[in-house]
């Protein structure tokens, strides 16, 4: 299992270092001469017919530009670029051998296996540059060793030289040029083995990532030991050329993968913009995100996990549980936002984390989804909180509403029975009177009940005198201790009458569920704000929940007006909820 923790506050930027242009114009110029010298020699008795010249020469150039657009383009892989390059150079450093300069000649000697062992060298680097392991080292420099040892030692034993590829067969040899093929051949034959354990340990998605890298470099193996043996056993001409026609071929087919996977890391570029386009589009609509991330980091296996701020588990888009696949080391998780708090996860190809070109593509990526998660977390609590106050507001209206048509209705109506009541109970007598007083008794608890009901629907202290009136009396009826201190204050109406009745909630939980004995009131001015503080000493162990409940009533409540509720509450150590309360 890989853990990648990404994040931040935004998309950071993807980009490589900066590209010195000195050392690529140097390399491009010093590779062009030396290109240019190399096919200019005359090739007077060469064995092989012209169209070999004329379907392998090139190679070399291709190369040449091939690792210049690498180093150029892909500053962050200049090691591959470089070593793109070096293999068109060293694929006409066997020509120096038409040379009749005597040194020269004995450098093309020399350096004529150098190519194949370059090529192994970028087989294992890729596709960073980079070996991965001391293997990859000890067989890379086993295959320079050998390619420079030997052919010196052939120097040194063989008199005269025949050319390295097209000289005489019957010119007599030394032992170290059998030696040489031999240890070549096994060079070559372990660097097949890294390569195919690399292969077998790369997922689907990281062997599709790579395009034609590997069926190239499957047949560039196969042609290198065709090319070893028949140099071993001394097989015609007409055969090396066409092998070298093949090798050359396959040469192209490797470079243009290598080109490709830069080209394509450019469309991952291209990929995050039009990602970052789709979110500015659309930030309410996160359904389409996992289809969006798993295009732009071509890996169809991604899923999206979000994480729930209450209880911390995953679920997906429609909310289903989808827990996080800890267990399974073939898969990668990278968090979305702040690792200790994290939005969200995906998981995904391990691959995505362990080269450093797709690290880069992986973090931008990352930071795009954490932008569109947050825009949309964004939007919808923009329209939560309308609503919610939009809901409050209606539930304030009708409270009013219904507060004044009880006592402005029934309350009055109730009050004008009683006085008939009273004055008929005065010119009553006997038994009548006494119907009379059960029935003023009978009306006047029902204007107490109704009054009750009343003050619970819209308190009349709180329309007529404002939040301290209404405080004090809603202490006077309290069965316990309800201490009030408000330092002196006014607010706005809205405020007030939200502070209201969060503290008749809280108080209300503190008699019901809390076993209180003492509760104590605390308002403030913080600012611009109104600080509200509720404290009992009762059992504790308040719990916000998502649904429901006295304390998430008044959660939304103080979230319809930009506000915020924080509760404290240990088992037996009482609660505490503090609310404070814009007032602009």
């Amino acid at each position: 299992m890989v853990f990648s923790p990404r994040g931040g506050t935004g998309v950071q930027a993807w980009s490589g270092r900066p590209v010195g242009i000195v050392g690529p114009v140097v390399a491009g110029a010093a590779g062009a001469a030396f290109a240019t010298f190399a096919l200019r020699l005359p090739r007077v008795g060469s064995p092989f017919p012209g169209w070999v010249d004329v379907l392998t020469q090139p190679v070399g150039v291709v190369f040449l530009a091939f690792g210049l657009y690498v180093w150029v383009r892909r500053p962050e892989i200049t090691r591959m670029g470089a070593l793109l390059w070096t293999v068109g150079f060293t694929w006409y450093l066997g020509d120096l051998q038409w040379s009749h300069n005597r040194v020269l000649f004995t450098i093309g000697f020399w350096g004529f296996y150098l190519n194949a062992v370059l090529l192994a060298h970028v087989l294992l680097a890729s596709p960073d540059g980079r070996l991965k392991n001391r293997l990859e080292r000890a067989a890379v420099g086993a295959g320079y060793g050998v390619a420079v040892i030997t052919q010196g030692l052939r120097i040194l034993a063989e008199h005269p030289l025949e050319p390295q590829g097209w000289g005489s067969s019957t010119a007599k040899i030394s032992a170290w040029a059998p030696i040489g093929s031999v240890l070549m051949v096994a060079v070559v034959a372990f660097v097949i083995i890294l390569v195919v354990r690399r292969w077998h340990t790369e997922s689907p998605a990281q062997r599709k990532a790579r395009g034609l890298f590997w069926p190239a470099v499957t047949m560039i193996g196969v042609v290198l030991v065709c090319l070893a043996l028949a140099a071993f056993v001394r097989a015609p001409l007409p055969v090396i050329g066409w092998l070298l026609v093949a090798y050359a071929m396959t040469l192209l087919m490797l470079g243009l993968a290598t080109v490709a996977n830069a080209v394509r890391m450019q469309v991952g570029h291209r990929q995050v913009s039009m990602l970052l386009g789709r979110l500015q589009a659309r930030p309410d609509d996160n359904g389409w995100l996992r289809d969006a991330l798993a295009e732009a980091l071509v890996d169809p296996s991604l899923t999206l996990h979000y994480r729930r701020a209450d209880s911390g588990d995953y679920v997906d888009f429609h909310g289903n549980p989808a827990p996080l696949p800890l267990g399974d080391i073939g898969r990668a998780i990278t968090y979305i936002g702040e690792s200790t708090a994290p939005l969200a996860a995906i998981t995904h190809d391990p691959y995505l984390s362990r080269h450093s070109q797709q690290r880069e593509k992986l973090d931008a990526v990352v930071g795009a989804a954490e932008l569109a998660i947050r825009n949309a977390q964004l939007l919808l609590q923009v329209e939560s909180r309308a609503h919610l106050q939009g809901i409050v507001d209606v539930e304030m209206q009708t409270r009013k509403k219904i507060g004044a048509e009880l006592h402005d209705g029934p309350q009055h109506q109730l009050s004008a029975i009683k006085l008939m009541i009273g004055q008929r109970r005065t010119a009553a007598s006997g038994n009548e009177r006494e119907w009379l007083q059960r029935l003023d008794t009978l009306v006047q608890d029902s204007i107490r009940d109704l009054r009750e009901v009343t003050q619970g629907v819209y308190p009349s202290p709180l329309r007529l005198h404002g939040l301290a009136q209404a405080l004090d009396t809603l202490a006077e009826k309290s069965p316990i201790p309800l201490v009030i201190e408000a330092s002196p204050g006014q607010w706005p109406e809205k405020v007030a009458e939200t502070a209201f009745f969060i503290i008749s909630e809280a108080t209300g939980n503190a008699l019901r569920h809390a076993d209180a004995s003492h509760i104590t009131i605390r308002l403030s001015s913080v600012g611009t704000a109104m600080v509200v503080e509720i404290r009992d000493d009762g059992i504790g162990g308040a719990k916000l929940k998502e649904r429901g409940g006295g304390l998430r009533g008044m959660h939304d409540r103080v979230a319809a007006y930009s506000g915020s509720l924080h509760v404290e509450s240990q088992v037996g150590k009482g609660t505490t909820v503090r609310v404070m309360l814009p007032c602009e």
